[in-house]
């Protein structure tokens, strides 16, 4: 197997189309074809499933695709590391963070270590959790920093909680509750709510109600965007879950409050996620200590 048939397999299954595929890898559409034939008669298997409108591939197909993309960005960082190592260059770390870290984290963390390390380059990509881990485990990522849902994770990840993020109900300081004093969860029910589209969002968002035995509101918008979500809310027309310290200049200027809820804020842990598995490297190792010393700034007020 050579990791040509691995890229001309893996452009057919993003582009789900053998033409587009053979311009993408940049060559016909015959060799791709037979390219894709030999691979199949490799492994004794039939990969893609060809259909009127393009191709598909078979269960064969996409395990074949998830380890082929692991061993592609492998290389692909092995060739980058090799280069950088022959410039001089110390490393380039790609991270993944949640994007409510990228002004309250990564910030500080890319700032040191321009100051510290100046040959060290760093890849910064916002996604949220269930995006971040897919790039970890694919090899997309060195390292994620994120909040951490309730969902469970592969075995061969490692989290480690290193920030307590707490999370609020809130609202416009023109929404109707704004002002109540006397705000229990079933006053929320009948409320617009804009929330994550996220798997683990949805199921926490649900679970915020069955506490009390309530329905989840049916009146939710859904998005991928925090700074979406925040500026929903300060329309006056949604409330939602949203962390604190994103809000800090919004509740200092009295746009935006936290709802008087039994209870309080939602606190969870937030910290760094690696694979159990990875080869140590220098850069990635000074990245991590970084992030150890922010969030221990962070939590002491500094």
């Amino acid at each position: 197997m050579e990791l040509r048939q691995l890229r001309h397999f893996v452009a057919v299954v993003d582009t789900g189309n053998l033409s587009r595929a053979a311009e993408r890898v940049a060559i016909s559409q015959p060799a791709l074809t037979r390219s894709i034939k030999n691979l199949e008669e490799l492994l004794g298997v039939e990969l893609l499933e060809r259909k009127p409108r393009g191709v598909t591939p078979t269960e064969a197909g996409v395990s074949l695709y998830h380890h082929a993309t692991i061993v592609l960005n492998a290389c692909q960082r092995l060739a980058r590391e090799v280069r950088e190592i022959e410039r001089g260059v110390t490393g380039t770390v790609r991270v993944g963070i949640a994007s409510m870290f990228a002004t309250h984290v990564m910030d500080r963390v890319a700032a040191q270590l321009a100051a510290d390390h100046p040959r060290l380059a760093l890849v910064v990509t916002e996604g949220f959790f269930e995006d971040l881990l897919r790039g970890l485990v694919d090899g997309r990522y060195d390292v994620v920093f994120s909040n951490f849902p309730q969902v469970p994770v592969s075995a061969d990840l490692h989290l480690e909680p290193l920030l307590d993020v707490v999370s609020s109900v809130v609202a416009s300081a023109r929404h109707p509750l704004a002002r109540r004093r006397d705000l229990q969860r079933r006053d929320l029910v009948d409320q617009r709510w804009v929330i994550a589209d996220l798997p683990h969002a949805q199921d926490s968002f649900e679970k915020y109600f069955a506490i009390d035995g309530l329905p989840a509101p049916g009146d939710v918008y859904r998005t991928n965007s925090l700074n979406l979500m925040v500026a929903l809310v300060a329309t006056g027309r949604f409330v939602s879950t949203l962390p604190e310290h994103l809000l800090a200049r919004e509740f200092a200027a009295g746009t935006l409050r936290r709802l008087a809820l039994p209870g309080g804020g939602i606190e969870r842990k937030a910290g760094l996620i690696y694979r159990e598995s990875r080869q140590p490297r220098p850069a990635v190792d000074h990245f991590m200590s970084e992030v150890r010393r922010t969030c221990v700034a962070l939590a002491a007020g500094r």
